[in-house]
């Protein structure tokens, strides 16, 4: 059968949303693990990028050699896909949250860690250049004038990351990593296009409260 003769079923069988055989808290709660998976990657990936996104930029590492050496570490992080680091973590650490977490936190790195470089290298010289004229240290001038010109870049980046995340986080559930994408993958399996359905828009409302916390999130650093 093809496709177009199997799609009027299958669109018949999408509506109403249902959770089936399983209960709204049980559905809840993997909603919550796959929230809860994005936002600790999504920390990591803060964390670490934050440090190396500052050292790839041109205006904050002490020398070219290390602005070279952070730009190839983040180009070598972004070609490492997702899904393949989540199935070898899952060899070493077994299925659950925490390869999930690890794969989306490393290759968060590479992405999250470019935008804040290039956020950086975009600040305002005048402030830093005035900073130095008066004897600051890198160090100093950084912390006085690169980073807070940088903060609203990086709260925006920072969530952008997590909605990245939340959905990645989906797809890793998949393959084992914990969350809601295991009754995903159940209920498309099944032929349970309804259960497909409401997953969806739980996945929706959530990704809708991260981008309206984002922009209050904006506006509050603007």
């Amino acid at each position: 059968m093809t496709f177009w003769a199997k799609a009027p079923d299958v669109l018949v069988r999408l509506w109403p949303p249902s959770f089936g055989m399983r209960t709204t808290e049980q559905m809840v709660e993997a909603m919550f693990e796959t929230v809860a998976i994005a936002f600790a990657a999504t920390l990591i990936a803060l964390v670490c990028s934050i440090v190396i996104g500052s050292l790839a930029a041109r205006n904050v590492a002490p020398n070219r050699g290390v602005r070279t050496g952070a730009r190839f570490a983040l180009v070598g992080i972004r070609g490492i896909p997702e899904l393949i680091l989540a199935i070898l973590l899952i060899v070493v650490t077994g299925l659950g949250a925490q390869a999930g977490t690890l794969a989306l936190g490393i290759c968060g790195i590479g992405l999250l860690g470019k935008l804040i470089a290039d956020s950086f290298e975009e600040v305002a010289p005048g402030p830093e250049r005035a900073l130095t004229a008066v004897g600051a240290t890198r160090p100093q001038v950084y912390a006085a004038a690169t980073l807070p010109q940088g903060a609203r870049a990086l709260v925006g980046h920072t969530f952008y990351t997590l909605d990245t995340n939340i959905r990645a986080a989906t797809m890793l559930g998949i393959v084992g990593g914990g969350g809601i994408g295991y009754y995903l993958i159940q209920a498309d399996q099944g032929g349970n296009y309804d259960q497909v359905t409401a997953i969806v828009l739980m996945i929706l409302a959530v990704v809708l409260v991260v981008e309206g916390i984002a922009m209050w999130m904006r506006r509050v650093f603007s």
